[in-house]
């Protein structure tokens, strides 16, 4: 379910760039997504940008490159046991500030260290949706992910 809710975050986040508001955002494209998936991603953006949060996130990148933040290439290792889809995600999460160049090290470092198979898109989701939800149930209420079909009114 956490892999989804990134997903859909990534898609409301698209948009949001592109400059559509919220309420704006198509469900059209979400239809293989259960409701309460589609509600936790709409509540995580909702509560950033009600905390003002959003603007930092979509802002990331842009304050990143001005800090002279390095461009992550994968050295030969990483390259044998990252697929090519599963470090653009990682990049696609950093282009959309979803992670900054630290959680991106921190993501790289934690397969490389646990994994003796190569890391696919789908390995790779599972990674990344366990640190970026381990770091948001530190700050948020626990109750951030839904079970099952419950959905936010």
């Amino acid at each position: 379910m956490q892999n989804n809710v990134i997903d859909i975050i990534i898609h409301l986040i698209r948009n949001i760039e592109v400059g559509k508001r919220l309420n704006e955002v198509s469900t059209d494209q979400l239809k293989g997504y259960d409701r309460s998936e589609i509600s936790a991603a709409y509540s995580w953006i909702i509560q950033k940008k009600e905390s003002g949060e959003l603007d930092s996130i979509l802002n990331r990148r842009k304050a990143e490159e001005k800090k002279g933040a390095p461009h992550r290439v994968l050295h030969i290792a990483e390259r044998m046991m990252i697929t090519p889809e599963a470090y653009g995600y990682l990049l696609e999460l950093m282009n959309y500030g979803l992670l900054d160049y630290m959680a991106m090290e921190r993501i790289i470092e934690s397969v490389m260290l646990q994994s003796t198979e190569r890391i696919s898109l789908e390995k790779m989701k599972t990674v990344v949706a366990s640190i970026f939800f381990e770091k948001e149930n530190n700050i948020l209420n626990p109750s951030f992910l839904l079970k099952g079909n419950e959905s936010i009114n």
